[in-house]
């Protein structure tokens, strides 16, 4: 029996999936042990009942993965996993079509977790080639599925979790012996998932699926040697990085709910994108989506409510690591096009009095600043509700876009910022313009959703801080001093 010492369920799961192709080794018993190894790495711990030759093949079997984070026991079983010498240079990897998972305990802080799944695979392979220091190895499973129950505490009815893939493919290339970089890129044809639940105590429950067709992806990492990857923030100073890139070119899902309150809702969406990046210049995370069909009916709404969304795009930059050098950031949001259904237009504009031109909302800032605390300390972490979690630099507001029921909002400047006093200041400026504010105002007033009175004060106070700029059109130019003054168009308000 050999033993190394245990981390947690993502480096597990990446063990079992992914290290055979690291270590592309000449011999099976190379293979095997460069596997433990890794793990022994990852601070896992690894048992084994009994490591026999049988021919060409190296037949490991009662393998058991173990690791305990936060107060979190995560535990793996693999009945046997088989390494065959194909006697050119490469070793095929097999292993048991049934791998139990387990994750149970208490985190300090957290509620109690009870998850038991069970990952299934049919005719998966693993082909490994190369050397240990250079190795690339090719994977197909025609089949894998995830099926688990969860829960958070004794309280909570479990909820019922399967997802399966298929026609799945992929290549991993691995460069390095202690220091490690590597690629990978891999292809799926579709990914079906459901989720359900239910509460005997006030009979209700619900159920959710879905799928993914056309799935894509590729990734890129920079693992330094000795690296702990429990302490993270250390790991990226020590030059740790991650990448990848994912798509899919279609998806649909459909959700009911039970019980008094319940509904259904079911949607349709075209291509779209996801990314992720992580290093020591920051945390990167985005996403964007082509048009996007929803229906939904609730029980206690009187119609149907039917949405459409012709794109949408999320992409968020930070900091991460503190210093004294200033560190970009950014934040994307667009949400194009969205249109609703004429049935709920009715319910708040019977008399078509609004204009029903698609809605678009469109956010883009970016700038930087000087991250002073370590956002992967949890005890750092602890003060950002008490304090600013560093300094701000500069902001640009790229591009600001609000448009709906006739009227527009848009957007743009910059600043740079002070911070030698108390509190910042800012010194720059904004550029606004603002179209077809007054014939919205006046709609409202004849649907007797605005009083008039009102309608005169916004009226008095656009006035204030905005000149005319064109038919129902005003402009406003907003300056920030770096003595702490404030102009709007050339008038001092500060």
């Amino acid at each position: 029996m050999t033993r190394s010492q245990g981390l947690g369920a993502s480096a597990l799961l990446a063990t079992l999936f992914c290290s055979t192709a690291v270590w592309a080794d000449i011999t099976p018993e190379e293979v095997w042990q460069n596997w433990t190894g890794l793990a022994e790495s990852f601070g896992q711990t690894v048992t084994t009942i009994a490591t026999e030759r049988q021919g060409d093949t190296l037949v490991v079997s009662g393998i058991a993965f173990a690791q305990e984070n936060h107060g979190v026991t995560t535990s793996i079983s693999i009945d046997e996993v088989r390494l065959r010498d194909m006697g050119d240079g490469r070793v095929e990897v097999t292993m048991s079509e049934t791998v139990p998972f387990k994750a149970e305990g208490a985190p300090e802080g957290g509620k109690p977790v009870n998850m038991n799944a069970t990952i299934t695979q049919t005719g998966m392979s693993v082909i490994a080639s190369g050397a240990s220091d250079d190795a690339t190895y090719e994977y197909s499973a025609p089949a894998l599925a995830l099926m688990m129950q969860a829960t958070g505490d004794t309280e909570n009815a479990p909820i019922d979790i399967s997802v399966t893939m298929a026609g799945a493919t992929g290549i991993y290339h691995v460069v390095g012996d202690t220091s490690r970089t590597g690629e990978s890129s891999f292809n799926a044809q579709s990914v079906a998932y459901s989720f359900s639940g239910q509460d005997p105590a006030n009979a209700t429950g619900f159920k959710f699926d879905g799928t993914v067709e056309g799935l894509s992806g590729t990734g890129e990492f920079n693992l330094p040697a000795g690296v702990d990857m429990e302490n993270l923030s250390a790991a990226l100073q020590a030059g740790l990085r991650m990448a990848g890139s994912y798509g899919y070119t279609s998806g649909a899902g459909q959700s009911t709910i039970e019980g008094p309150e319940g509904g259904g809702f079911s949607y349709t969406g075209g291509a779209g994108t996801l990314r992720f990046a992580m290093s020591s210049e920051g945390l990167s995370y985005g996403g964007d989506a082509g048009e996007l069909s929803m229906s939904m009916q609730m029980a206690q709404f009187p119609v149907p409510v039917d949405v459409k969304l012709g794109q949408s795009a999320f992409d968020m930059k930070m900091p991460v690591t503190p210093g004294e050098t200033a560190q970009p950031f950014g934040l994307v949001v667009k949400l194009v096009d969205l249109e609703v259904s004429e049935m709920l237009w009715g319910m708040f504009d019977p008399g078509q009095q609004l204009p029903r031109d698609p809605a678009t909302l469109i956010v883009d800032v970016s700038g930087d600043g000087t991250l002073g605390v370590d956002i992967f300390d949890p005890a750092q972490a602890e003060t950002l509700a008490d304090q600013p979690p560093g300094t701000l630099n500069s902001v640009s507001i790229n591009e600001v876009r609000v448009s709906a029921v006739g009227a527009e909002l848009t957007g743009s400047g910059a600043a740079t910022f002070n911070n030698d006093g108390p509190m910042p200041v800012p010194n720059g400026a904004v550029d606004l313009r603002l179209v077809g504010a007054n014939a919205l105002m006046q709609k409202l007033v004849a649907m007797g959703l605005l009083p008039e009175d009102q309608m005169m004060g916004a009226q008095m106070m656009l006035g204030l801080f905005a000149v005319p700029d064109g038919e129902d059109a005003l402009a406003s130019k907003i300056e920030f001093k770096d003595d702490g003054t404030i102009f709007a168009n050339g008038q001092q308000i500060k």
